[in-house]
């Protein structure tokens, strides 16, 4: 990200916990390369989930319409 804004800023802040709470089930005494795919995507998707339910809601929160994601409504 080049120049994140202030909401993607803050997205990504609300991601540390939960980035930091699954490192802690999977283990944070190896290093990230010896942690198995399982493993990987349980930490991908803390921080996937957090950020974008932190971007919805900073949409919603905005003057922006709210975000749909992918399968929910028609498009166009």
């Amino acid at each position: 990200m080049i120049d994140p804004s202030e909401a993607e800023m803050a997205a990504m802040h609300r991601c540390l916990k939960p980035l930091g709470e699954a490192a802690n089930e999977v283990g944070m005494d190896r290093a990230l390369s010896m942690y198995s795919q399982d493993e990987a995507l349980l930490l991908i998707n803390a921080v996937v989930t957090t950020y974008v339910e932190a971007m919805v809601e900073a949409h919603e929160a905005g003057k922006y319409p709210p975000l749909r994601m992918l399968g929910q409504g028609s498009y166009g």
